[in-house]
């Protein structure tokens, strides 16, 4: 029963070998989630329109030109009677009239002058462009620090696995001595059926590990928008995850100048840029409702119409007209002013949102300087705990060899120093994602 229980585990535990896995380095994982991320096809098709729309704005700069034809029939009826014309009757019959009528024009306008909005609406339209771009960019540089983290996460789950599989190995390692012990008659087989259980606690551990693991590697496709069956084997190509100390420390000073790094994010992040680009665009809208406001318009018009009651007649009646209009807004309501006056509001409050995300991105900056600076730390502190647990794992392993040790004693040795070795895997990656973290703040992440 025990066997048949352990079969469905060992089938599990040994399907993902049986296809075939696929590296994928960091670049490749950013590549495939820039192109696959149905946010940015969304984007890019608000680029494209908005295309549209500067091409759009551009043509009323040009005069208008229509054309119309037309064909009418009437027919006008009255009731004949009688009608005195100096008092004598006369009988008038029935009268019906059938007429035909043919018409052919040509018109067009063109406006002439109206303080230059024309030409201002299309910059607010490349501005709505500028916008949509920076917007673009913005989005790819969130998705890639998701990237980032996922994959992260995903090698110091692997790193774990491999660490909990050498636990195992030692814990089977340390069972076979043990058997050898009884077989010579040094220990009781109380020893092998306590080891035994620390041996199924390292499978435990090991077989959490693996499914972090697969479950890190789905967490990664997800954000990749990538096929969920897919089986990659994440590499860390082009990333140097086994700096020594001194290189940690020169990376820990790269990223001590906070001024610095925040004046890098404001020159340089997107999110900062569409601040500044919003208080661009509600400049020009300002410039444009106080055109509106304060100058006339000049427009020109042209219309020629011929008319005819036959169709070979058309050009029997011919009308020629030009002109010139100019209007000028006395009052409508306040609607020009209250455009103007929204502009500036707005100009007021995108500022105010500039300094509260500078004053954020302060902030972020800070807090992810101290990640870096703690994750240095605790790497410094763990390396000198694992030495320490390493000799007490060798000397507990020594004593109970000769007798002067207890199993546990070894079995506590030897987890203490398994987790502090995974603590240390996972302060490490916390190192490299707080790094990471700053580089995105700052608007540094290369990808």
């Amino acid at each position: 029963m025990k066997n048949l229980f352990l079969l469905p585990l060992m089938i599990i535990s040994f399907v993902g070998p049986l296809f075939p896995q696929e590296a994928v380095d960091l670049r490749e994982a950013v590549r495939t989630a820039t192109d696959n991320n149905p946010d940015l096809y969304t984007l890019k098709n608000s680029i494209d329109i908005q295309k549209y729309n500067i091409k759009s704005t551009r043509g009323n700069l040009f005069p208008t030109l229509s054309v119309n034809a037309g064909w009418t029939k009437s027919n006008t009826f009255s009731k004949g009677g009688v009608i005195f014309q100096n008092g004598i009757p006369i009988i008038i019959g029935d009268q019906s009239r059938t007429q035909d009528n043919f018409s052919f024009g040509i018109n067009s306008q063109v406006m002439l002058f109206d303080g230059f909005a024309n030409y201002q609406n299309i910059d607010l339209e490349r501005e709505n462009e500028l916008r949509l771009n920076i917007n673009y960019e913005k989005v790819k540089y969130d998705i890639v620090i998701n990237v980032f983290a996922k994959f992260f996460n995903t090698l110091m789950n692997e790193y774990i696995v491999k660490a909990n599989e050498r636990s195992l190995a030692n814990s089977k390692d340390q069972l076979e001595m043990i058997k050898e012990y009884v077989n010579v008659g040094k220990k009781t087989i109380a020893e092998i059926y306590k080891q035994d259980v620390q041996v199924a606690q390292d499978e435990l551990n090991l077989e959490k590990s693996r499914n972090d693991y697969e479950k890190s590697k789905v967490e990664l496709l997800t954000v990749m928008y990538d096929n969920l069956n897919r089986n990659i084997l994440p590499v860390s190509d082009g990333l140097n995850l086994s700096m020594e100390e001194q290189d940690l420390k020169i990376v820990l000073n790269s990223y001590k100048n906070e001024e610095e790094l925040v004046k890098s994010a404001v020159n340089t992040r997107y999110d900062y840029q569409l601040g500044l680009q919003d208080i661009v665009i509600n400049e020009t809208k300002l410039d444009i409702a106080e055109k509106y406001l304060y100058y006339p318009t000049l427009s020109a018009f042209g219309n020629y119409n011929i008319s005819g009651n036959k169709f070979d007649e058309i050009t029997s009646n011919r009308v020629f007209t030009v002109g010139l209009s100019l209007n000028y807004s006395i009052f409508q309501g306040f609607k020009l002013d209250v455009n103007k006056q929204i502009a500036e509001v707005n100009i007021k409050q995108k500022s105010e949102d500039l300094k509260r995300l500078e004053h954020q991105i302060r902030s972020d900056i800070k807090k992810a300087t101290l990640d870096l600076n703690t994750s240095y730390k605790q790497i410094d502190i763990l390396d000198r705990n694992i030495k320490s647990a390493e000799q007490d794992k060798y000397l507990s392993e020594e004593n109970f060899r000769i007798g002067y040790g207890t199993l546990l004693d070894v079995q506590t040795a030897t987890v203490r120093y398994n987790n502090l070795v995974i603590e240390k895997i996972k302060a490490v990656y916390n190192f490299y994602l707080a790094k990471a973290q700053i580089d995105y703040l700052s608007g540094k992440l290369k990808y």
